[in-house]
C-alpha cells in the first residue's frame, strides 16, 4: 500500500545501532528503476526495515512510497532481524550485540541461570550461540569481536576502516591480554592488585592524583560543584543523543539557529550591512559590466590598514546573516573575500557575495585517488590545493541569476593574492557541497566531481553545552588546551577529551554525512605536477577556463536562468538576511521546540 513519507517515522533506536552510510548509490537506483522492495512498518507508522530507503527517498524530494504493514512481537528483535542481510562494520554488530542482549536475556538467560530454549541439537543454548544465529555471523568470529572490544576497542575503528582483520586484531589481544594469564588465581581483588601496582611501580603521590583527575568520576570528586557537573554530564549526553538523530539538513538549521542565539552584533552594525545588499531586482539589472565587479580581501592584517566597512568583521557579519551553515573559521591558512560590484548609475556599491579560501584537508580519499598521491606526495604538495570553505551569493542575486555559480568562478581571480601571501603555487581549488552530493556546482564543466567525502566527525554540541565543558577544559586541564591550540581541528580535539575525560563512548557521537567532492583545476597537467612527474615551470594554464571564458560561459547560463523564471513568474524579488535570535532566560535543549530562523527582507 501507499504511505506519505511524512507521515512515517524512524525507529529511535536504529540510528544507536547503525551508522549513516553513503545513499548516493541508493539514490541513483531509486531513480533508475523507482522502489523495488516496499519499507516495512508498524500499525503506528514507525518504520522497521527500510531506514536507508527512506532517507534517499525524502533526499530525492518523493512524497510517498510503498510500505507493508508488520506487528513485531519485539521491535528491536525485528529492526536486527530484518537488517541481517546489511553490509555492516564490526561496530554496527557491536551495537547490534548489545541491544539484542538486553532483549533476549529473559529467553536465553544467564551462566547457570540459563533458561528457556535450552538445548538445540543436543548443546546447551548460550548467549554468544543465539546472539550469532540471530545475527548471522560466525561463533567465533563473534567471539573474536567481543574480546576486541573489551581489551582493546581502539582496534573495532582500525578493523572498520580496513586496517587491521578481525583475526589479526584478536591475535594482537590474545598476545597482550590472554594468553599466559592466570585467570584462576583465587582470592585476587582490587586492594591487592593496586597495592602490587603500586610496589611496582612506586608511582609519586602527585602521580596518583593525576591519573584520578584524568579517570571519571573521580575528576569529578572533591569539587565545590560536584553535583552540577553530574547534571551537566547528563545534560550533554541527552543532548547529544538527540541531535545524532538529524539528518545534515536538519542538524544544519539547528546549528544555524544555535549561531544567531549567540550572536553579539548590534543592530546599528546589522541596518548598515542590510543596506550593502542588493535588495531588488532592478539594481541586479543595472550592472551591466562585470569588469566593474571586484573583490575584497579581509582579514586580521589588513584590517589594521582599512579603517572603512569592509573589513574581517564585516564578513563575519555577512558570512552569519547571508549564509545558511553555521561560520566556523578553522585553523590553518585562510584568506576571506567580500564580491562587490560598482553600480554606476547609482554610484553606490553593493555586495555581491562572499567567499573564503583555507588549507585543504589533510587526508581527503575522493581528492587523493583522483591525483594518485603517494602520502609523501600528499605531505608535500597539499598546499598547492586551497579549500573554498565558503562560496555565498547575496539574494536574489543568487537565485536569479546562478550568483553562487558566478562567485565559484570569480574565486580563481584572487589565487595571485594567495600565492603572494604564503609564497605557495596553487594548481587547483577544491570544495565540498553542504548536503550529499549534489549542488551548485554539479553540470558546471570546470568543477570536476570528484566523488563524497568518508570518515566521520565528533557531533559538535550546540553552544550552550560547549562553552561549559570547553571552560571546565581549560580551567582544569590547561596542558591539553595547549597541545591542541596548534593541531588541525582543535575543536574537534577539544570535544574529543571532553568526552573521553567524562567517559562518554565517543563512537556513539559520530556522523558521517557524505558531502560531494567537486575540483577546480587551474592547469591542463595540475595532476602531474602534484604528483612530481612535472615542475612548475612545465604547468600548463588552462585556456579556455580563464576568468573571460567562464564569464561567457555564467552571463548566458544566468540570462537563460532569468528568462525561465520571469516566463514563468518565479522571480525572487527578497533578499535573504538572517537576524539575531532574542536570547531567552529559558535553556535551549534537546527537547525545546525548534524556533523558525528570524529573517528580514
Amino acid at each position: 500500500m501507499l504511505e506519505q513519507l511524512s507521515n512515517l517515522s524512524q525507529h529511535p533506536d536504529n540510528h544507536r545501532i547503525y551508522a549513516p552510510t553513503d545513499l548516493e548509490e541508493l539514490e541513483k537506483s531509486l531513480k533508475d528503476f523507482g522502489q523495488m522492495e516496499p519499507i516495512a512498518i508498524t500499525p503506528n507508522l514507525r518504520i522497521i526495515s527500510g531506514h536507508r530507503r527512506y532517507m534517499a527517498m525524502r533526499n530525492l524530494g518523493w512524497e510517498g512510497c510503498e510500505v507493508r504493514l508488520i506487528e513485531p512481537e519485539n521491535e528491536i528483535v525485528a529492526l536486527i532481524e530484518h537488517n541481517n542481510h546489511r553490509n555492516k562494520t564490526s561496530t554496527d554488530i557491536l551495537n547490534e550485540v548489545r541491544y539484542l542482549k538486553n532483549e533476549l536475556k529473559e529467553v536465553v538467560g544467564r551462566g547457570r541461570n540459563a533458561r528457556g530454549r535450552e538445548k538445540k541439537q543436543g548443546k546447551r543454548i548460550t548467549m554468544v550461540m543465539e546472539l550469532s544465529q540471530r545475527l548471522g555471523i560466525g561463533t567465533t568470529k563473534l567471539k573474536q569481536l567481543l574480546s576486541i572490544s573489551n581489551y582493546e576497542p581502539s582496534l573495532i575503528e582500525e578493523i572498520d576502516r580496513g586496517e587491521i582483520s578481525v583475526a589479526k586484531a584478536y591475535e594482537k589481544v590474545r598476545s597482550k591480554f590472554i594468553q599466559g594469564k592466570n585467570t584462576n588465581t583465587p582470592g585476587k581483588s582490587f586492594d591487592m592488585e593496586f597495592r602490587k601496582l603500586l610496589k611496582e611501580y612506586q608511582p609519586t603521590t602527585n602521580k596518583i592524583q593525576s591519573i584520578m583527575k584524568g579517570t571519571f568520576p573521580y575528576n569529578f570528586a572533591d569539587v565545590d560543584n560536584e553535583d552540577e557537573l553530574y547534571e551537566k554530564r547528563s545534560s550533554l549526553i541527552e543532548h547529544l543523543e538527540h541531535i545524532k538523530t538529524l539528518d545534515s539538513r536538519q542538524l544544519m538549521e539547528l546549528q544555524k539557529e544555535d549561531e544567531l542565539r549567540n550572536t553579539e552584533y548590534s543592530a546599528d552594525e546589522l541596518n548598515k550591512l542590510k543596506e550593502l545588499l542588493i535588495p531588488s531586482q532592478e539594481e541586479l539589472e543595472m550592472i551591466d559590466d562585470f569588469e566593474d565587479v571586484y573583490a575584497i580581501s579581509v582579514g586580521d592584517e589588513i584590517d589594521k590598514k582599512n579603517k572603512g566597512f569592509f573589513n574581517y568583521r564585516t564578513y563575519k557579519m555577512l558570512r552569519q546573516t547571508i549564509h545558511s551553515q553555521e561560520h566556523f573559521e578553522g585553523a590553518g591558512r585562510h584568506m576571506s573575500f567580500i564580491v562587490v560590484a560598482m553600480i554606476k548609475k547609482i554610484e553606490k556599491v553593493k555586495v555581491l557575495g562572499i567567499f573564503s579560501l583555507h588549507s585543504d584537508a589533510l587526508i581527503l580519499t575522493a581528492r587523493d585517488n583522483h591525483i594518485g598521491w603517494t602520502s609523501k606526495q600528499r605531505g608535500i604538495k597539499r598546499e598547492c590545493i586551497v579549500n573554498m570553505n565558503t562560496c555565498c551569493p547575496t539574494q536574489p542575486f543568487g537565485f536569479n541569476f546562478l550568483g553562487g555559480k558566478f562567485i565559484s568562478l570569480f574565486a580563481r581571480q584572487v589565487i595571485p593574492l594567495w600565492e603572494q601571501k604564503y609564497n605557495q603555487k596553487v594548481a587547483a581549488i577544491i570544495t565540498t557541497s553542504l548536503h550529499g552530493s549534489t549542488s551548485q556546482y554539479s553540470g558546471m564543466k570546470y568543477w570536476k566531481y570528484l566523488g563524497t567525502t568518508t570518515g566521520k566527525t565528533l557531533i559538535k554540541p550546540f553552544a550552550k553545552y560547549y562553552s561549559f565543558w570547553r571552560e571546565w577544559l581549560k580551567e582544569n586541564y590547561p596542558e591539553i588546551m595547549e597541545e591542541i591550540k596548534t593541531q588541525p581541528s582543535p575543536k574537534q580535539k577539544a570535544i574529543s577529551h571532553i568526552l573521553r575525560l567524562l567517559n562518554i563512548n565517543q563512537n556513539d557521537y559520530y556522523h558521517s554525512h557524505r558531502r560531494g567532492v567537486y575540483l577546480y583545476p587551474l592547469y591542463s597537467n595540475y595532476r602531474e605536477y602534484l604528483t612530481d612527474e612535472i615542475e612548475e615551470k612545465d604547468l600548463v594554464k588552462l585556456e579556455k577556463s580563464n576568468y573571460d571564458e567562464t564569464l561567457k560561459w555564467w552571463l548566458k547560463k544566468s540570462k537563460d536562468r532569468y528568462e525561465k523564471l520571469r516566463e514563468e513568474n518565479r522571480l525572487q524579488t527578497e533578499s535573504l538576511f538572517h537576524m539575531s535570535l532574542e536570547k531567552d532566560k529559558n535553556s535551549f535543549n534537546s527537547n525545546d521546540k525548534q524556533q523558525t530562523l528570524n529573517t528580514t527582507t
